[in-house]
């Protein structure tokens, strides 16, 4: 196990390499598995920016997990954004999947971590990107957390990539059934029954609209159903719960919870109202940071343990719920 704190280190695939900064709890238990986020940046950002933004360093902490944060290079985009929007970057064992596929893998390679405990998260260009790993990586990943990003395969040109950030991408279901099928080589690695997302955007976002929030969700309702039929899964059913609050001192919030039939827990949405775009919840403000929003690094892994554990808890078998997906 490497030191406590951080460990620099860097990774190579097919695609190229890519530096990645680890952070490692001094809570870790060394003699257990530990799960892993792999957290993506926003664009001009890099991992120690992406650490203090989130605040998901001290999230690991106090929960004793690892959280592995690839950087960007300018050679591979002058804003050091992930390349979410273009068709080299958007496939298994290519570009940037490919790298990031890599980081866990090294991470994996030298510490003990649990290969049913590995998360992927991303902020704006970072959440794009998250996006297209869950689809093209769900041996790798569990569950997926998206904030400010946008559905799979939302562009596939750079002058794509900015309408859909003002106007969202193409049609969900449409989206939805290319990830499904994006899947299918990952799903031959290691069986799949669904893929948990939860999605945070402010709704004064004017760098991405907020309708890639919902788009994001209805792609993914799509993607889930054809996971349920891969599975002779009868009758794929969500059922839409929402609940308003309010941040002490800060914003008013809508959390739109995705349950099935059998009361799991596959989607959620937090819309935080009067928020830009910045990480909600963050420790300090800046630029893309805004403490006044409930704090979505806390409600990220607790997402996370309930997908784990609805995972572990799941066996296979007939439902009969009325047929069903969450809407646009």
């Amino acid at each position: 196990m490497a030191d406590r704190g951080w460990t620099a280190e860097s990774a190579r695939a097919r695609g190229g390499s890519r530096n990645f900064k680890l952070w490692v709890p001094a809570t870790l238990d060394k003699g257990r598995a530990a799960p892993l986020v792999l957290l993506l940046h926003g664009c001009k950002h890099n991992a120690a920016e992406t650490a203090e933004i989130s605040g998901m360093n001290e999230i690991a902490d106090a929960n004793g997990f690892l959280v592995a944060y690839p950087e960007q290079s300018r050679r591979a985009n002058l804003l050091k954004c992930w390349n979410w929007f273009d068709p080299k970057h958007q496939t298994r064992d290519a570009g940037e999947p490919s790298i990031l596929a890599a980081v866990v893998d090294q991470v994996c390679s030298t510490h003990n971590v649990d290969p049913d405990r590995v998360y992927v998260a991303g902020v704006s260009a970072g959440g794009a990107m998250a996006c297209i790993l869950a689809a093209t990586y769900p041996d790798i990943f569990a569950a997926v957390a998206i904030l400010a990003g946008a559905e799979f395969k939302a562009a596939i040109s750079m002058s794509e990539g900015l309408a859909a950030m003002k106007r969202g991408g193409p049609d969900p279901v449409r989206q939805g059934q290319l990830a499904f099928e994006a899947m299918r080589t990952g799903l031959r690695r290691k069986d799949k029954r669904h893929m948990p997302v939860i999605v945070f955007h402010g709704t004064a976002d004017t760098r991405v609209s907020p309708v890639n929030a919902d788009q994001t969700i209805a792609q993914w309702s799509k993607t889930n159903a054809c996971l349920a039929a891969e599975q002779a899964q009868s009758g794929f059913a969500l059922t839409e719960n929402i609940i308003r609050g309010e941040v002490p001192g800060g914003y008013g919030y809508q959390k739109h919870s995705y349950v099935e039939a059998d009361a799991r827990l596959l989607l959620e949405k937090w819309l935080v109202d009067g928020l830009g775009h910045a990480w909600p919840g963050s420790p300090k403000p800046s630029k893309y940071a805004d403490p006044k929003g409930p704090n979505a690094s806390a409600e990220i892994w607790r997402f996370f343990c309930e997908a784990s554990h609805s995972m572990a808890s799941f066996s296979p078998g007939p439902s009969h719920a009325k047929s069903g997906e969450a809407s646009k």
